[in-house]
């Protein structure tokens, strides 16, 4: 989802769609938008275990180098079914981050 004024995140997202997808528990994203999704510490631990802990977190530096690097002061996810400011992604995707380093 690229929506006029918004950096699209999902190109960076999709890289590791499946991980994303196995934390949509809640709902689905179509129906929910980033509700659908646990992102807690437990879930996310547990969860990470099936994947390249390094390629995702490697992901989400490029991701946020990118986003913070943009002048767009919105960010759209398909993936995540989400539009908002810069900063409440950028935050999410740092607490997602840090609790895949725990």
């Amino acid at each position: 989802m690229k929506l006029k004024g918004s950096f699209s995140a999902d190109i960076y997202l999709e890289l590791n769609k499946e991980f994303w997808r196995d934390l949509e528990i809640h709902c689905v994203a179509e129906c929910c938008g980033v509700d659908a999704f646990d992102f807690s510490k437990e879930e996310i631990q547990k969860t990470i275990t099936c994947y390249d802990k390094e390629e995702i977190i490697n992901n989400l530096d490029f991701l946020l180098g990118k986003i913070e690097l943009s002048d767009y002061k919105y960010v759209s996810s398909g993936l995540f079914d989400e539009y908002s400011k810069k900063k409440v992604f950028v935050e999410r995707i740092k607490r997602i981050k840090e609790n895949i380093l725990k």
